[in-house]
């Protein structure tokens, strides 16, 4: 008997699954039926293969999802057993790009990590090489439920103000402001996307605008365009992340974020086209508050290199030697970083989240923090991918978690590749009608770039002086 932990897009959980003898065998007559004495191959999709990939895949792999092709039936699934084999083995596949690496080994672990365990890879593994066993669909084990992708408890559903028609063959960038309605000053514990045409919605980034500062923005059908898909207005913050497959936002045991009366809620929608004609979508977000205020306040923020060259240190190809963010084309290993030095008045407060963010030209983020003559790394992402970002939850109670306190240095290192090595620049280029690198600079563009930490912390002190 092994046990197999059964992940999903967000979400884990453990189940035993029945595998037998997981050295594949290849005897018999290659259908992947038998072995010749009436025994069925093992693994096999019914018995071993099955429960894997739907806990694992079929969150985005299914009829109509945003992945490229469906995993839900044996049929679906075999023909791409090599190729998905070599994606869970470089670790491509489930993305997930909070990594561990030589230089950086955080002290605290992720919720919802959605990597495979060396057993479930040798398991994709032994299945390829035993020829892609169907085995007895009698014999099918359950398939296991994912993890709900349902907010608990909802307060309300806000459904976009108007359709967004996604066509054409470039990415949208476009954000979409809703009226939460909330009557008294409450505190958001919840955050979900309902997404309405799943082929089309990359994934969304949710923001609570406290003061209203989208309000000059909008158009008559309650939107704006919001290139990159970022949002940094006065009193905007972040409070979720959601890509295809993920579950819900949900803060800490006894932390809210602040949703004041007035406040609109933000939604950020990267959104990318079908090639196949025009799509429409009106998605909608689900929220979950309570008017009690909790013990500790969640405040999200954003650190670095992001409309300025505020804060970045000299580099190797600053022009005239004048620190700058500025990266040269042609150039492939372009390095820029950024220090915030914490005010020293701040004591410790915990952080519960963290992020990277970059745009196209951007392959490796390293986050860490300087205290007392020591480096604790916090967050790497070495295989950047701007169409993967997402926010990484601590997997640890408040008190446990990691902390920043006055004195503590933070220091962002971002990694650029400005060259048509870069497949991610050649998509970008082509879709401004260009075919050769030009000199990035900062900004919110698709063909600027930034070095940008996002967090989020929960303390009992007011924190808008420190961040």
């Amino acid at each position: 008997m092994l046990a197999v932990p059964v992940l999903a897009c967000g979400g884990a959980e453990s189940m035993p699954a029945d595998t037998g003898d997981t050295q594949a065998e290849t005897s018999g007559d290659g259908d992947g039926d038998g072995d010749g004495d009436g025994e069925a191959l093992r693994p096999n999709w019914h018995e071993d293969i099955a429960p894997l990939v739907y806990g694992t895949c079929v969150g985005c792999h299914y009829d109509g999802g945003i992945a490229p092709f469906a995993l839900e039936t044996y049929e679906q699934a075999a023909p791409w057993a090599g190729l998905m084999s070599e994606a869970v083995n470089d670790g491509v596949m489930p993305p997930w790009g909070a990594l561990e690496t030589e230089e950086c080994q955080p002290d605290h672990t992720w919720l919802d990590d959605v990597r495979l365990s060396d057993a479930q890879r040798q398991l994709l593994a032994d299945w390829v090489t035993a020829g892609t066993p169907e085995g007895d669909p009698d014999a099918a084990v359950p398939l296991p439920e994912p993890p709900s992708l349902e907010l608990a408890d909802t307060t309300v559903v806000l459904q976009n103000p108007s359709p967004y028609t996604v066509g054409g063959t470039s990415d949208s960038f476009v954000c979409m402001v809703v009226d939460p309605g909330n009557e008294t000053d409450v505190w958001v514990t919840g955050v979900q996307i309902i997404a309405d045409n799943a082929e089309v919605v990359h994934h969304v980034l949710t923001y609570i605008d406290s003061e209203s500062a989208s309000d000059d923005l909008v158009d008559a059908d309650g939107k704006f365009s919001c290139p990159g898909g970022f949002v940094s207005l006065n009193g905007t913050s972040q409070i979720s992340t959601w890509v295809p497959g993920g579950v819900p936002t949900e803060t800490p045991p006894d932390v809210g974020f602040p949703m004041p009366v007035g406040s609109k809620i933000i939604m950020a929608y990267h959104y990318h086209p079908t090639g196949a004609g025009d799509e429409i979508d009106q998605s909608a977000v689900a929220l979950r508050w309570t008017e009690e205020a909790p013990a500790l306040t969640g405040y999200m923020g954003v650190l670095g290199a992001i409309f300025s060259s505020n804060g970045v240190d000299p580099g190797p190809n600053d022009p005239d030697g004048v620190p700058v963010f500025q990266i040269p084309p042609n150039v492939s290993n372009h390095v820029e970083t950024v220090t915030y030095k914490v005010p020293d008045l701040l004591p410790p407060v915990d952080v519960f989240t963290i992020g990277t963010h970059m745009h196209y030209v951007g392959v490796d983020m390293k986050i860490w923090i300087e205290r007392g003559g020591q480096e604790l790394c916090w967050l790497q992402t070495p295989r950047w991918d701007f169409n993967w970002q997402r926010l990484y939850d601590v997997d640890a109670p408040i008190g446990q978690m990691p902390k920043v306190q006055g004195g503590d240095v933070i220091k962002l290192r971002c990694t650029y590749d400005n060259t048509l090595n870069n497949p991610a620049l050649v998509e970008a280029l082509a879709q401004q009608g260009l075919s050769e690198p030009i000199t990035i600079n900062v900004g919110e563009s698709s063909l600027e770039e930034m070095c940008a930490m996002l967090f989020g912390v929960a303390t009992d002190l007011p924190l808008g002086s420190f961040f």
